[in-house]
């Protein structure tokens, strides 16, 4: 009997400890993308960028790593939503981000939110003027077709 009072005695006090209207914590904007929909729901890629560190960081690590310098514009870039794809039976969040007014330069990204880890591919101009494309991140054979097709 002690014990079912002092388990009643604290919820008691944790109930009183919450105020009435308290509301959850909104979800992160990670969550929210693995959530939503339609492109209409989904939070774009500058808004993450800027947003959530976790995501930025693993996007910046893997392009030092690739000895790809961070354009400038990619925090303002034209972008499109971060849309949930399944691949494999894991979640991931598949966008895009390019240079506004000359989206021959553009990053595409597959983020892994358990892992946060970001995989993808940049396009753009060579040290020769020609346009090639960049993999960064390691990706995955089935993270690599999923860039292709995008």
């Amino acid at each position: 009997m002690p014990i079912r009072l002092l388990a009643l005695l604290l919820t008691s006090l944790a109930l009183c400890a919450t105020p009435a209207g308290a509301k959850s914590p909104a979800p992160s904007l990670i969550e929210q993308a693995l959530a939503c929909h339609d492109a209409t729901d989904c939070p774009y890629f500058p808004e993450v960028y800027k947003n959530d560190r976790a995501f930025r960081m693993a996007f910046l690590v893997e392009l030092r790593k690739a000895n790809i310098r961070r354009p400038r514009w990619v925090p303002d870039g034209v972008a499109t939503p971060l849309t949930p794809v399944d691949l494999d039976g894991s979640p991931r969040l598949l966008t895009s981000v390019c240079e506004p007014h000359n989206c021959g330069h553009r990053f595409m990204l597959v983020y892994d939110p358990q892992e946060q880890s970001v995989a993808g591919t940049y396009t753009g101009l060579d040290k020769a003027g020609e346009v090639s494309t960049v993999v960064f991140g390691q990706p995955s054979m089935a993270e690599m077709d999923l860039l292709k097709r995008n």
